[in-house]
């Protein structure tokens, strides 16, 4: 059996997409399911009427566990066998959540992807992104509409860094082979702009096109074992010229799921260190977002 996925549940009446994404993880992975809910802090709303006497954090207490096990039933009345946990937690957001899910030996942390509210387009919300980077399990940023149904799952590799990517492709194509989805690998090169002051033009083309051909090779040399270790799989790799993450959130609208990696701090720091592209993607990203903390 796998570890749990954990789930951080904010609003209770806008998660349903939150919720279902969750539940699809844990049977992918005949995993239980945790519903978590941190009522400190979020301004949960409290039941008028209830007696006097309590303090608030009671009350916000007492308000979450009820949420938590009216959502629990109704999960587990609607998928048959689903094992599900709730967990009321108190204190800051992100370091609970991220602390629960380390202490259950986590297999996935889920979270939303957009702020408080809901709104379409908004941007990744604070506690989501702070999630991130204290988590020592891997993240699944809930975004977009839905599964797009393509069957594909998508890695960013950057083949100029011969240390990255291990945990994270070993990921993508775990997830694709639960999924009997394909493997998507791309691989962006930020358009050489220095090209264009010492070249003609047809020699600025076929220059182009060797160091296209030359990343293509890279790449696949990257892919190589794993294709080997899942010959099942159908696997597409492409690399394209322009700017990395432009291409990249673009690309999320044609895939059910993209991958990305995010360095583990060193010793005596927390979680995952998250680079620049990855954050534009986790903002504008059409499809889920899964991080992965590469060692």
């Amino acid at each position: 059996m796998n570890g749990p996925v954990v789930v951080g549940i904010d609003d209770f009446e806008n998660s349903d997409s939150l919720i279902a994404a969750a539940v699809h993880e844990a049977k992918i992975r005949q995993a239980a399911l945790w519903l978590a809910h941190v009522y400190s802090g979020f301004g949960a709303p409290v039941t008028p009427g209830i007696a006097a006497g309590y303090a608030p954090e009671e009350l916000l207490r007492e308000n979450a566990v009820a949420q938590l096990e009216a959502t629990a039933t109704r999960l587990r009345e609607g998928n048959a066998g689903l094992h599900v946990e709730t967990l009321p937690l108190s204190g800051s957001p992100a370091h609970a959540l991220t602390d629960a899910a380390a202490a259950c030996g986590a297999s996935l942390l889920v979270v939303g992807g957009r702020g408080r509210g809901g709104f379409t387009g908004q941007l990744l919300g604070s506690v989501s992104l702070r999630a991130l980077t204290l988590s020592h399990s891997p993240v699944l940023v809930v975004r977009g509409g839905g599964d797009s149904g393509t069957r594909r799952v998508m890695i960013g590799v950057d083949i100029d860094d011969p240390v990255s990517g291990p945990d994270m492709i070993a990921f993508a194509f775990e997830e694709a082979d639960r999924r009997g989805a394909g493997v998507y690998a791309f691989y962006a090169w930020e358009d050489p702009t220095f090209l264009y002051a010492s070249a003609g033009e047809s020699t600025l083309r076929e220059r182009r096109a060797e160091v296209l051909e030359d990343r293509r090779q890279r790449l696949d040399a990257v892919l190589a074992p794993w294709k080997d270790k899942y010959p099942e799989l159908v696997v597409n790799s492409e690399v394209l010229a322009g700017s990395p993450a432009k291409l990249l959130v673009e690309s999320t609208e044609l895939v059910d799921l993209l991958v990305v990696g995010g360095k583990v701090r060193e010793k005596g720091h927390e979680g995952m260190r998250i680079g620049a592209l990855t954050h534009t993607v986790l903002h504008h990203a059409h499809c889920p977002v899964a991080v992965v903390p590469e060692h």
